[in-house]
């Protein structure tokens, strides 16, 4: 049986639409609820077959997705598989006839509220801001309600029977959306043909002057190129932290073995969460 995909609907966001770019109109997509929800059923022992989860984890303009970290902290069954990249429109839209003088109320998730910070000041300086679970619930809510709006993808538009006051309403001329595909248990090997691999790790560093900058100096000594580093508060450790590093490395080497040996001994804890190809 084909295993089924998790993703964050209900059907129209960002998420439905990278599901659909990485494993086809034919894949058994399952929309969840909520980042906890997708963790929750991926590495649940008891599914059969393991599904696999798509989940986003950074934008161009707004930067990490805390509430994907936040779950790979709290899963260690979960793993990556791969990551990818896909470009992404925020678009304002509202009931068909509605102006924007008219709009009171703008609903998306807090990352697309984000991303097009600078065009709703623009725009409609004084409408409400209401942060929702996704974008195509946001756009549920703006076809059910006069005086409202929201920022949501295409898909969420023609679903919602809503038009498009605005199209590609981000700040900045172009916003990508990183996202990774997930597994629970253990991880697949890397494809031959891939050009280019990370992996991602999550350290505990103790709270201590130059904690981090002891902890990653074996990275720079042993030349390992570091492309995401993002803190995250340690749960009933008040301004305490863990970090989330990615590194542009497979660790086959020697001198990158050594350097995790050696950060591994340096920091409180530290985990592989998965090595994975770009794709």
């Amino acid at each position: 049986m084909t295993p089924p995909v998790l993703y964050l609907g209900p059907e129209g966001t960002h998420s439905h639409e990278a599901a659909l770019r990485r494993f086809g109109p034919k894949a058994r997509l399952v929309p969840c609820l909520s980042h906890y929800e997708i963790f929750s059923r991926l590495c649940d022992a008891r599914s059969r077959p393991r599904p696999r989860a798509i989940v986003p984890v950074e934008n161009s303009i707004e930067g990490p997705v805390t509430q994907t970290l936040d779950q790979l902290a709290h899963h260690a069954g979960a793993t990556i598989l791969d990551s990818f990249s896909v470009p992404v429109g925020q678009h304002l839209m509202a009931r068909p006839g509605t102006k924007l003088s008219a709009i009171r109320r703008v609903y998306s998730h807090p990352q697309a509220l984000g991303q097009c910070r600078a065009a709703l000041d623009r725009l409609l300086p004084r409408a409400e801001r209401i942060p929702e679970s996704s974008t195509a619930t946001a756009a549920r809510r703006a076809a059910q309600e006069p005086g409202a709006a929201a920022i949501a993808s295409e898909a969420a538009a023609r679903i919602h029977r809503l038009a498009t006051l605005r199209k590609n309403i981000q700040d900045g001329e172009e916003s990508v959306t990183r996202f990774f595909t997930l597994s629970a248990g253990k991880a697949a090997s890397r494809p031959a043909k891939a050009k280019e691999c990370r992996s991602l790790v999550r350290l505990v560093i103790g709270n201590r002057p130059g904690a981090l900058l002891h902890v990653l100096a074996p990275f720079d000594a042993s030349e390992v190129y570091l492309t995401f580093i993002q803190s995250r508060p340690l749960p009933g450790r008040p301004w305490e932290y863990g970090f989330f590093i990615e590194a542009a490395t497979d660790w086959k080497s020697a001198r990158a073995q050594a350097a995790w040996k050696l950060v591994r001994a340096l920091a409180e804890s530290g985990r592989k969460i998965g090595t994975y190809p770009v794709v």
